[in-house]
């Protein structure tokens, strides 16, 4: 039996729309054995609709790395562990795609690179910025090129940050998320966030978290999508007053994505826990470390 953690993901980050995703220290298992036909369990987040099921991106991605060695995978022993809230912004999909191409290749005995399993994932979920992440850890900036499907550079991210994560009960499909953008926007916010995706990333590498605030401003998505999260700017500014350093939506969202030094993560999350109460929707906080090193084998 192959059994892999594989963290969860905040794409999307800040200004970095369908280019920055950092990955998290919260994670979905996923454990296989080959076998004529498909057995799926499943604990945690979606256990219920889950098990049972053939279907499943996990499967996919196992029958995908089977595939590409020249080999039939008729099914397999899986059985998923889910500890990352679901359509929630947070790479569900995107570890699920990276699970099964982990676990596969590793059966396999590793014929396949990290960069190569990137390809498969990119092919299968379609946002590098979500499953880059998932692979290498960190905070990873890709580009989509016409002469490949991608490039991808690692970026140092400041170690001494902590992740607060807002996650309401909510839930926003990507899809229906994406359907609020425009096909074109203004120059003005064109340059608004290309400024402050640079300034992100030149932050990250001087280690200037005191720039933080200013570089995670967007002006391409979260405002357009802030109708599907009830108190959104009201969680934003609240979790501002409590101390933290730079917020947003994480992916597509619900949930927001606050950086915050150690001492102010829980005043950070139970301030912006509070707000999402107000507006009367059940929500909880999670503070977690950045992960580095991407999905790992248990």
């Amino acid at each position: 039996m192959v059994k892999v953690m594989v963290p969860a993901t905040s794409a999307n980050l800040g200004p970095g729309f369908d280019f920055l995703g950092l990955a998290l220290d919260l994670y979905n298992t996923v454990s296989f054995t080959p076998a004529d036909e498909w057995q799926v369990t499943a604990e945690g987040y979606s256990a219920a609709t889950l098990t049972g099921r053939s279907d499943l991106l996990v499967c996919k991605a196992l029958q995908r790395v089977f595939a590409e060695v020249g080999t039939e995978l008729k099914g397999g022993v899986v059985h998923l562990e889910n500890r990352i809230p679901p359509a929630g912004g947070l790479g569900t999909s995107a570890a699920a795609i990276v699970g099964g191409l982990a676990a596969a290749n590793r059966y396999l005995g590793d014929p396949l690179s990290n960069d190569h399993l990137l390809a498969l994932a990119v092919e299968i979920e379609g946002h590098p910025d979500n499953v880059a992440p998932a692979v290498f850890g960190g905070l990873v900036g890709v580009v989509r090129t016409p002469a490949q499907p991608y490039t991808y550079l690692k970026i140092p991210f400041p170690s001494e940050l902590y992740v607060v994560l807002a996650v309401p009960d909510l839930r926003v499909s990507t899809a229906e998320a994406r359907r609020l953008l425009p096909k074109e926007v203004p120059l003005a916010e064109a340059v608004f966030n290309l400024s402050r995706t640079g300034l992100l990333v030149g932050a990250c590498y001087a280690g200037r978290i005191d720039l933080f605030r200013l570089a995670m401003e967007d002006a391409l998505h979260q405002n357009r999508r802030a109708v599907l999260i009830p108190g959104f700017h009201r969680v934003v500014d609240a979790a501002y007053q409590e101390g933290a350093l730079g917020v947003a939506l994480s992916g597509s969202g619900p949930t927001i994505i606050a950086f915050a030094p150690e001492n102010r993560r829980k005043a950070v999350g139970t301030g912006m826990v509070s707000v999402f109460n107000e507006e009367g929707i059940p929500a909880q906080w999670l503070s977690v470390a950045v992960n580095f090193d991407g999905f790992r084998f248990v």
